[in-house]
This record gives structure tokens, C-alpha cells and sequence, in this order.
């Protein structure tokens, strides 16, 4: 029985260390339809591939993000940041390239979500520029 639990335990492990993983900086411009104006951040992240056509990982604005393919090249994204702070929007990379250490040029539309207790629901719009770094 151990055999097969250090057996199980290595095959998970390594599921993940030949998985595409990725690395992302992004600029955030939200706000574009406030009275004080549009608001510009940078974040980061990183996101690991589960299959071909869905991947996990973690962006500085949007929390944990959940990504999908879909059809047209359309990547289907929804992001969770704490109990009240959720996002759902779609990207879309406009260019692949680069051997070894491939590049990507992005770009994505999330509306946040924010749930305040007694208060109305925020939405914020959210467009973010990407380049990431894969292998």
C-alpha cells in the first residue's frame, strides 16, 4: 500500500513540473467611466497550464484566475479576490513567439465584481495589457 501511495504521490508531482507554466506583467486601466477619471496599475502573476485548453493561476488585481479556451481564439476568464471581490471578462493574444522562452502580447476585458453588505453591487470594467513569459 505504500508503494502505491509514493507512486501516486510522484505522478502528481510530476503532472506538475512538466505542466506550461507562465509568467505575467500587465498594465490595469479601470475607472474609464468614473467622474475622477480612469485609474492605471501594473500587476503581476503566474499561471500554470492543466490541459491544453484550461488553465489556473494567480493575477496582483484580478486574485485567482481560472482560464478557458473558447471558440475564435477567445480565452474565457473568471477571477475570485477575497469573499466579495469576483470578476468575469474574455482575452484575447494577439501574438505568440520566441523558442525556449516564449512571449506573448495580450489584451483583456474583466468586469469586477465588488459585493459590499447593505449596499449596492459595484462593477468596475477592467482592461488589462499583457506580456507573458512562458515555457
Amino acid at each position: 500500500m505504500k508503494m502505491v501511495k509514493n507512486i501516486a504521490i510522484v505522478a502528481f508531482s510530476a503532472s506538475f513540473m512538466f505542466a506550461g507554466i507562465g509568467f505575467h506583467m500587465a498594465n490595469n486601466y479601470s475607472g474609464m467611466d468614473s467622474a475622477a477619471g480612469a485609474s492605471v496599475t501594473s500587476s503581476y502573476g503566474a499561471t500554470f497550464d492543466l490541459n491544453s485548453t484550461t488553465s489556473i493561476g494567480y493575477d496582483s488585481h484580478l486574485g485567482m484566475l481560472m482560464t478557458f479556451a473558447v471558440p475564435a481564439g477567445v480565452s474565457l476568464r473568471l477571477g475570485w479576490l477575497g469573499t466579495d471581490n469576483t470578476s468575469v471578462g474574455l482575452g484575447f493574444t494577439w501574438w505568440n513567439g520566441g523558442d525556449g522562452l516564449n512571449t506573448s502580447i495580450s489584451t483583456s476585458y474583466d468586469m469586477r465584481i465588488t459585493e459590499v453588505a447593505d449596499e449596492a453591487n459595484t462593477n468596475d470594467g477592467n482592461v488589462s495589457v499583457t506580456v507573458g513569459f512562458g515555457f
